[in-house]
């Protein structure tokens, strides 16, 4: 008798130990304090990381400017080679980025990023010794295609290196910093152009690369990334390349916010981009004499996003996203819309207020479409998500364009803007009848089950 009671203390004891270490494990004591960080800046590594970025975005806006202006003035080349140079940046993007999504979301991050940097370096350097135009197109492509990694490789990174709560922070800086370049690198490449040859400023893209891999090597040690799938995508998903591919095109359907949100951005891009090299002749035709105010409405629209995307980075979270982007559609299709109605001897602030509205309709964008990726797929998920959004994107970039000049030579370009930003101001209701669409079906559903 006495050794059975002995026996049920002792299992008593062990239950009460269990849970005492179970609650332990879930509310840290005093003495082993789980901390918290406060800001993005406190993560480690995160700093060289952001300075890694802005330095290659940055050296990229230098670089465009180099192009344009050795194919344009150097080597006064055709209309038609100036049309490759788009196709040469962005063909590659859509042809492997989605490939390289998927590369990337089972290895070293860090590295994969800096190795792309170097050999991105040795192209640009190339790319100074070029004296042909179409041998510069092909180290273009080249050059991008080694690109391809970047994007999903740095979206996988931040979802890994950012708690929850610091994600809109993360997202905000790095969309804040590429529209900042935006505005910044082609005003100093412009004013170097007057000091020095433009294949120079090849060599600035080239530095830039330089040290953000330099960065990014540094980090190897101070940055563990997670380099293999979890355990669920191990037992679902076969490795072979082509059902990874159907696996991330599943996720993404089975994602219906993410689906709605990706896809009503690639639908605006394809729009924005019928008309949005068209600038120069919009402002040729309504303000010949005065081609500095063209460059006003560029710097207005950078300065609109940038203020935006600082005025968001004040928010921990975002909900109803589609919400957020049907405003932003809206902004950017007033803005299209007022631009389409200009006449002679315009008022300045008139432009300036369409940028500035053109402006907010692109930082939000760009901050609700970067948050969805980072947020809504799983974790192994994210660079094949990125790596599918950037392969749809680029398509845009060189198929949009053509389209619209043809446009614009049968209807005129004023009528073009006009329609552009009417098809913007539509297309911000999808998002409503897409989501009551979704709760009538789910709706039906459960009623039949």
């Amino acid at each position: 008798m006495d050794h059975y009671t002995f026996e049920i203390a002792k299992i008593k004891i062990e239950e009460l130990l269990s849970t005492v270490e179970t609650r332990t494990q879930q509310f840290p004591s005093s003495w082993q304090p789980q901390e918290v960080a406060r800001s993005i800046w406190e993560i480690k590594g995160y700093s060289r990381l952001f300075i890694s970025y802005c330095l290659s975005m940055i050296g990229q806006w230098f670089d465009m400017v180099a192009i344009m202006v050795l194919f344009g003035y150097v080597w006064q080349t055709s209309s038609f080679l100036l049309a490759f140079i788009p196709i040469a940046y962005a063909l590659p993007q859509v042809l492997f980025s989605q490939f390289s999504g998927i590369f990337v979301q089972k290895r070293n991050k860090i590295i994969l990023m800096g190795c792309a940097d170097l050999v991105t370096v040795f192209f640009t350097i190339l790319l100074f010794f070029a004296n042909t135009p179409w041998l510069a197109l092909i180290l273009l492509a080249l050059r991008s295609f080694v690109g391809t990694v970047h994007f999903p490789a740095q979206q996988g990174l931040v979802h890994e290196l950012i708690p929850a709560h610091l994600k809109l922070k993360a997202v905000s800086w790095n969309g804040g910093v590429n529209q900042a370049a935006k505005i910044i690198a082609p005003l100093i490449g412009g004013a170097l152009l007057t000091l020095l040859p433009a294949k120079h400023l090849l060599l600035f893209n080239a530095f830039a690369f330089m040290i953000s891999a330099c960065l990014l090597f540094s980090l190897r040690k101070i940055i563990q990334t997670k380099a293999k799938f979890s355990q669920s995508s191990r037992e679902n998903v076969d490795n072979t390349f082509l059902n990874q591919w159907k696996a991330s095109w599943k996720s993404l359907y089975r994602a219906p916010t993410l689906m709605i949100v990706l896809s009503l951005n690639i639908v605006g891009m394809f729009i924005i981009q019928l008309v949005d090299a068209q600038f120069p002749a919009l402002f040729q035709l309504v303000a010949p004499t005065k081609p500095a105010y063209m460059t006003l409405l560029i710097a207005s629209i950078g300065c609109g996003s940038v203020l935006t995307i600082y005025i968001i980075s004040k928010k921990e979270r975002f909900v109803r996203l589609e919400r957020w982007l049907s405003f932003a559609l809206l902004s950017l299709g007033l803005g299209f819309t007022g631009l389409s109605f200009l006449e002679k001897d315009f008022s300045l602030s008139y432009i300036l207020l369409l940028g500035v509205l053109c402006g907010i309709g692109t930082g939000i964008s760009i901050i609700i479409t970067n948050y969805c990726i980072q947020t809504i797929p799983q974790e192994d998920e994210v660079s094949s998500i990125a790596g599918i959004y950037q392969s749809l994107t680029s398509s845009t970039i060189f198929i949009s364009p053509l389209g619209g000049a043809y446009l614009i030579h049968l209807f005129g370009i004023q009528n073009i803007f006009l329609v552009s930003g009417l098809s913007l101001i539509i297309l911000t209701f999808l998002p409503f009848l897409m989501n009551k669409k979704t709760a009538i079906y789910t709706f039906v559903k459960s009623n039949k089950s």
